[in-house]
């Protein structure tokens, strides 16, 4: 079969060769079946070399680094559970990001960090309310030194800690206006008296001759929580002045300032401020 010949014929080959060829065999009743394959296969290639395939897109797909804990790739982000932190620790030697100056008066500052992620809350074992969490993701914190389960997540520090481990929050840098300490801590400027080291640290138990120290409240955390999900109420409010045992007490310099974090059962007696 001339293809030529019969282009001439029938016109421009179209786009579907299905229908081309029944046309092509409709015109021609007596075609061979040998020229009908011919025909299919010179249309096919027509078809073939005009047409132009287009590759679909493939979907993005976002790359994630390696989930590393302890430098072991798992798979995965790490997820705190019930009422735990994840806590990225700040590792500075005189300043925290925060904004807290550790004084040449302390041996040892306390350990801040970001919050980075946080769990559900934990869920009283006798009421069945799941418990709120005082802070959210972004958070500065503050800890007691001895609170916490470290672990090496994404090749830097961080801690697990739980909510009731947090002694105060902050967004930006630290003052004593922007403050919040969490549950039922209560944040004291500490007034100067008789009682403490010349060096401004407080004498622990040890000391004889003491066992309390005064100071203003500042900032008062908003109660602890309890078993249906409500704030205990706190005994002082800011401005008052009040007396409190040294005993678990978070010393800490806000603004040149010493401050310290008291758990408010810890406060003896109170009376109104200056």
């Amino acid at each position: 079969l001339d293809i030529a010949h019969w282009q001439s014929e029938h016109g421009r080959l179209q786009p579907r060769p299905n229908e081309a060829l029944q046309e092509a065999v409709a015109s021609n009743p007596a075609m061979a079946p040998t020229a009908r394959r011919r025909v299919a296969v010179a249309l096919l290639l027509r078809h073939a070399a005009t047409f132009t395939y287009t590759r679909p897109a493939r979907p993005s797909t976002q790359l994630f680094d390696a989930y590393l804990i302890d430098n072991e790739d798992v798979g995965g982000p790490l997820e705190p559970l019930s009422d735990y932190l994840l806590v990225k620790v700040d590792e500075t030697a005189e300043k925290t990001s925060g904004g807290i100056m550790i004084s040449d008066k302390a041996k040892e500052p306390p350990p801040t960090g970001v919050v980075q992620t946080v769990g559900p809350g934990a869920l009283h074992p006798e009421s069945g309310t799941v418990l709120p969490i005082d802070c959210k993701a972004g958070d500065n914190v503050m800890w007691g030194r001895y609170a916490g389960a470290n672990v090496k997540y994404q090749r830097e520090s961080h801690t697990l800690l739980k909510d009731r481990d947090v002694q105060m929050s902050w967004n930006g840098e630290l003052t004593a206006g922007n403050a919040r300490p969490i549950g039922g801590n209560i944040l004291i400027k500490v007034r100067e008296e008789k009682g403490q080291t010349t060096s401004g640290l407080f004498l622990g138990l040890e000391a004889a001759d003491k066992a309390s120290v005064v100071g203003e409240v500042v900032q008062v955390g908003p109660g602890r929580v309890l078993r249906d999900g409500s704030r205990a109420p706190q005994p002082c409010a800011v401005g008052d002045t009040v007396r409190f045992q040294d005993l678990d007490v978070t010393e800490c310099d806000i603004e040149d300032e010493e401050y310290v974090l008291v758990d408010s059962q810890h406060v003896m007696m109170k009376w109104p401020g200056a």
